[in-house]
């Protein structure tokens, strides 16, 4: 997940182990990496544990690593936890918890004092992503469709934001997923194109059968972003321009102006490195 190797996180100690109800881990599993798989089935209380945390990893593979990573952040947020008590929660195995949280502090997204506790670090804790989410928000109550900011890095495109529609039949772009410029979509034109909320661009079928898209593009600094409306085919208005190019286009110049010298444009650059950090980690 991040570019610069990541001390590993240590097991749980005998107090976080005994919360999680569990026995505490013998001394030779305690010396080992908590990710090293042999370590964890090599001690009796975990011989049992070994196919059910196999099965949790199989589940796993189908979530990002960046939503994964929003979903401890957003259980710090409620309370701080103990990696235990993060594994209980979020229901994530060990090894996938451990080698998650070592990353997120390792970028100061989250600190672990002295008795073990985990919290939010000084990065996310001063910065809101409020700003952006209410924008998205109200772009979905407004189309009933959902909403997506990208980013241009390079060749290719990154969500750094995601908002979803409530219909059951959807289009769902998870936040760190990355699509080759050359793929198309209305996004990927607008990233191409000059960077002018004026241009609106719409798609249809152009990636995926059956969906289809609108977008606008906006320049922060040297940051160029498209604000991404998608939808299956068989609720496209019947004038896509008349029906988005207003909404989108007012959406994306609020955002641009809420970006201008924020803390958050720092929030979404990191997001969209760290989305293909663990891309060319082999992760997505």
């Amino acid at each position: 997940m991040t570019d610069d190797p990541a001390p590993a996180e240590a097991d749980p100690t005998p107090a976080e182990a005994t919360a999680a109800g569990r026995p505490p881990p013998s001394p030779a599993a305690a010396s080992a990496p908590a990710d090293d798989p042999s370590a964890v089935a090599g001690t009796p209380a975990a011989a049992g544990e070994t196919a059910g945390e196999a099965g949790m990893e199989r589940r796993e593979q189908e979530v990002g690593v960046i939503d994964r990573s929003a979903a401890i952040l957003t259980a710090l947020q409620d309370s701080p936890l103990t990696a235990a008590e993060v594994c209980r929660r979020l229901g994530y195995s060990k090894s996938t918890t451990y080698r998650l949280l070592a990353d997120l502090r390792a970028h100061r997204f989250i600190v672990r004092d002295s008795s073990g506790v985990l919290r939010l670090g000084p990065f996310p804790g001063r910065r809101s992503i409020a700003t952006t989410n209410s924008v998205l928000e109200h772009l979905r109550t407004l189309t009933s469709e959902s909403v997506q900011l990208w980013i241009r890095v390079g060749e290719d495109r990154v969500c750094v934001r995601n908002v979803e529609a409530d219909h059951e039949l959807r289009v769902t772009r998870g936040v760190g997923t990355i699509l080759p410029l050359v793929d198309g979509g209305s996004a990927a034109l607008a990233l191409c194109g000059p960077g002018n909320p004026a241009e609106f661009y719409a798609t249809k079928q152009a990636r995926v059968q059956g969906t289809a898209s609108a977008s606008v593009a906006f320049t922060v600094g040297a940051t160029v972003f498209a604000l991404c409306v998608s939808y299956p085919l068989t609720r496209e208005p019947d004038n896509v321009a008349g029906a988005y190019r207003g909404p989108v286009t007012k959406a994306a110049t609020e955002l641009r102006s809420l970006l201008v010298d924020s803390e958050e444009l720092a929030v979404l650059r990191d997001i969209a490195r760290l989305a293909l950090g663990a891309h060319g980690n082999g992760a997505r």
